[in-house]
């Protein structure tokens, strides 16, 4: 006889060392089945033993409640896998969720910089100083790669190979890729590591375990993902954007830059690091936007 929360922290595993994701997508759908759970007391319902009508009356009920659609379709996303999960570890007959349809998403079309704002963007950090070059080489890196915030945060001196031009990504799910550098991002990755990068790493501590990251704080330790994202928030205002800009919106750009410069689609998808072609399709709607606005500016019959 299994119980829910024992069936949850063993499927909390599961997710993390078999299906290798990632901390955030665990705690996150942890999160998601406490809510079910504590749905489930109120309504009198077996969380185990669930029938499809008690499923959608939950989804029902999370609409009701003005949850955002893609918060409901992420809550369901979860219960169809913590069911297959179930399913395969013989605790149910059936999965109960598999039928259940997730609410229509609107497709917001990602956030993106012209160049404009990215040559202000890459220029915005005064290199004399130790954090300015950091920054200013975190940036170049940002465009360069198209990396994830999280895959640069992690990013150790041995996985970059300046000599050839490349750097290895390690994506989710363990899913690792090269990528090429510029130049321009190669220079200032060199100048930050041979004169910056040594001043900080000397001001770390000496239990310091962070002495292969490559981007430092001032205080010696690896900058995590939320140092970085504030990193490009600041450099964002000393530009003079006035708008949200955040690490995706380079990796946006990235890809976008890409494509309307004729790169194809499956090589801006090995590039991101995508698994599914239909994720880097998203682009194909920026750049034809941008091709209608060219062609209203330019047709002498608009």
């Amino acid at each position: 006889m299994h119980d829910f929360p024992t069936a949850k922290d063993q499927f909390i595993q599961y997710l993390v060392k078999v299906q290798n994701k990632s901390d955030k997508t665990a705690q996150s759908y942890q999160s998601d089945l406490d809510i079910y759970f504590e749905w489930t007391k109120r309504a009198k319902v077996d969380p185990l033993q669930i029938e499809y009508r008690q499923l959608r009356r939950f989804l029902a009920e999370q609409s009701a409640a003005q949850y955002a659609r893609s918060t409901i379709a992420r809550r369901l996303a979860c219960l169809r896998s913590f069911f297959a999960y179930l399913e395969q570890e013989e605790i149910i007959s059936s999965n109960p969720a598999l039928l259940l349809q997730a609410p229509k998403l609107e497709k917001s079309l990602p956030n993106t910089l012209n160049k404009k704002e990215i040559d202000r963007l890459l220029d915005a950090n005064d290199c004399s100083t130790d954090d300015g070059l950091r920054d200013s080489a975190l940036l170049e890196l940002l465009y360069a790669s198209g990396g994830r915030v999280s895959e640069i945060a992690n990013l150790s001196l041995q996985d970059l190979k300046l000599d050839q031009g490349i750097a290895l990504l390690r994506g989710k799910g363990g899913k690792d890729r090269y990528v090429p550098l510029h130049q321009l991002a190669i220079d200032k990755l060199r100048d930050y590591l041979s004169s910056a990068r040594p001043r900080l790493a000397a001001k770390a501590r000496t239990d310091n375990n962070t002495s292969n990251t490559v981007f430092l704080s001032t205080r010696g330790n690896a900058l995590s993902a939320d140092a970085i994202r504030r990193i490009v928030t600041k450099s964002a205002k000393r530009a003079g954007i006035n708008r949200p800009v955040t690490p995706h919106s380079f990796r946006h750009s990235f890809a976008t830059d890409l494509l309307n410069n004729g790169a194809d689609l499956r090589s801006i998808q090995e590039l991101l690091g995508h698994t599914n072609l239909s994720t880097t399709q998203i682009y194909t709607h920026l750049s034809s936007k941008r091709l209608l606005v060219i062609h209203k500016q330019a047709h002498p019959r608009t």
